[in-house]
């Protein structure tokens, strides 16, 4: 391996255990702090939310992951947010496939990518900026679909992440309306990250569990930040008591497939 490829994977590893170790224990501090004195203060609390909380060790082993492209731009998950994500996807077995549904700046895909397991294909799929969207999205929302095109950061990536960005195949299309049928129980991952509307996040629901495979993994991104996300999985556990839990100090739900 050359000496820059190492340095990198080297810096990558050590952002990774930052990450879980150091990042996600103290901003989860803070943010219970934060709350504390906003009830002190006899202001609201951050909106509530229904589903039962975990802290990441209770739903995913824990091992050596590598995190790329840390710094966060507006619209990508946070970095602790990005660890766990990385954990799912290590732990995804060899013949099976990792989906995400909202590339965005490929920032996720690619931190997937480079912790999945050889023989584990990556796909994602985002709206190209100049299709209209079949089904009505937050006006709040249309600045992460007025994009360039998507997976700006998968071209840009450095040297040492070039063959893990080769592995990712990029779709173009709506979530809504496009043919996931050829995939479906194949997926060991699914990472639903789309339209945070409420008919998207229904949706995209709908279609992680038809994609994921027996003991696949799914993670949703942003419940209990945007209302239609929170609301649809409230929802989609109430009707059918999946066992979706709220992954403590984050915004991601979690649900294993039977």
């Amino acid at each position: 391996m050359q000496p820059g490829i190492a340095l990198e994977r080297a810096k990558a590893r050590a952002a990774g255990l930052y990450a879980l170790h150091g990042y996600l224990p103290v901003s989860l501090a803070a943010r219970t702090f934060r709350n504390g004195l906003r009830r002190l203060r006899g202001k609201a609390d951050a909106p509530v939310t229904r589903l039962a909380q975990v802290s990441w060790s209770q739903v995913l082993k824990s091992r050596p992951i590598e995190l790329t492209e840390t710094d966060k731009s507006d619209g990508n998950v946070r970095l602790s947010e990005l660890a766990v994500l990385a954990l799912a996807a290590s732990d995804v077995s060899a013949g099976s496939e990792i989906v995400e549904i909202g590339t965005f700046d490929g920032r996720t895909a690619l931190n997937l990518a480079i912790n999945a397991p050889a023989g584990v294909s990556i796909a994602t799929l985002d709206l190209p900026p100049d299709q209209p969207s079949a089904l009505e999205i937050e006006a709040s929302e249309r600045r992460y679909v007025d994009k360039p095109t998507p997976g700006a950061r998968l071209r840009r990536c450095g040297n040492a992440w070039r063959a893990d960005a080769a592995r990712i195949v990029q779709w173009s299309g709506d979530s809504a309306t496009f043919d996931w049928s050829s995939h479906y129980g194949r997926a060991g991952l699914v990472f639903v990250d789309g339209s945070h509307a409420y008919d998207y996040a229904r949706k995209d629901s709908e279609t992680a569990m038809r994609l994921v495979r027996p003991k696949g993994v799914v993670l949703w991104h942003d419940y209990g930040v945007w209302p239609g996300v929170t609301q649809a999985l409230e929802e989609l556990e109430t009707a059918r008591h999946l066992g979706l839990v709220h992954i403590r100090g984050t915004s991601l739900v979690f649900w294993r497939a039977p």
